[in-house]
């Protein structure tokens, strides 16, 4: 909310939530122009990403987690695999994370073709007291 509020409409923002949104704050975030999607997961959800999840975690739950909406608006059209994009993550409590990442979908984030490979190109904000999560 807070960044559609500041952007003001100069920049196009998806907004990605593993769970129902409050009425009233979907209302907002769409009459303001941005793109909602509501309960999703990714693969890095499963048992068999374990592995790779964990790794992530070692940057922080926001780190994984704007990894994961950056996945999940690729696989669901939003924004094109290979684009350049600010993604943004946290934990409950709010948004400490900020990386420029190249786009990708599930399916081609590991994939042959490194142009559609998933590719963190920047680090904008993180933090350094990092949070685990079983």
């Amino acid at each position: 909310m807070k960044f559609c509020e500041a952007l003001k409409g100069a920049a196009r923002v998806v907004a990605v939530s593993w769970k129902d949104m409050e009425p009233e704050s979907l209302k907002k975030l769409r009459k303001m122009g941005a793109e909602v999607i509501e309960r999703c997961h990714t693969p890095l959800s499963t048992d068999e990403a374990k592995t790779f999840r964990d790794a992530l975690y070692t940057l922080g739950q926001g780190f994984k987690v704007a990894v994961e909406v950056a996945i999940i608006a690729a696989d669901r059209g939003l924004i094109p695999v290979g684009k350049e994009v600010i993604a943004v993550g946290g934990t409950e409590t709010g948004a400490d994370t900020a990386i420029v990442v190249k786009a990708s979908t599930t399916g081609e984030m590991l994939g042959p073709d490194f142009e559609r490979r998933l590719a963190v190109t920047e680090v904008i904000a993180m933090p350094r007291k990092k949070k685990w999560w079983e």
